[in-house]
């Protein structure tokens, strides 16, 4: 191969990884992943704290609290209509989400329940936040302990 060619190659090569996230970027559609953990507690009959720890989109951990808890049960299978706002409050601000899902197991000790969530505020470095996702808890009523995941796309 001529050195010409070489370069030639070389170049396309460069400008081919150089473009690689500008595509991946636009795929995405100019949002980002954000991963919130959290760990909480009964506090009332409709309300938890705890705390969270946040990656992704958003760097921080700090405080959490769940009010407006509710759980309506529905059917013949143990299941209940799960809904709250829930707060996290970290270093750089405040994010609050909504959350509306589905409760199981609602008369056992262990349960779960599953749904999807939204951004509806946020104050300091995440005024302008806005997304949705999913979330997945698991809460042991023996100790009180609620622990739970929330995945989303954010922009």
């Amino acid at each position: 191969m001529s050195k010409r060619r070489v370069v030639l190659v070389l170049v396309l090569l460069i400008g081919a990884v150089a473009a690689a996230p500008v595509v991946a970027s636009a795929w995405r559609g100019g949002s980002e992943k954000l991963l919130i953990g959290f760990e909480l507690h009964f506090t009332g009959p409709t309300t938890t704290a705890g705390t969270f720890q946040a990656s992704g989109a958003v760097d921080d951990s700090g405080d959490s609290n769940v009010t407006n808890l509710a759980l309506d049960p529905f059917g013949h299978r143990d299941k209940a209509r799960l809904t709250g706002t829930q707060t996290f409050v970290g270093a750089r601000g405040t994010i609050v989400t909504e959350f509306k899902g589905v409760a199981s197991d609602v008369s056992q000790p262990h349960q779960y329940g599953v749904g999807r969530f939204r951004i509806v505020s946020g104050t300091g470095d995440y005024a302008d936040l806005d997304g949705h996702g999913r979330f997945t808890i698991v809460v042991d009523l023996t100790t009180g302990r609620l622990i739970g995941t929330e995945k989303a796309r954010v922009h």
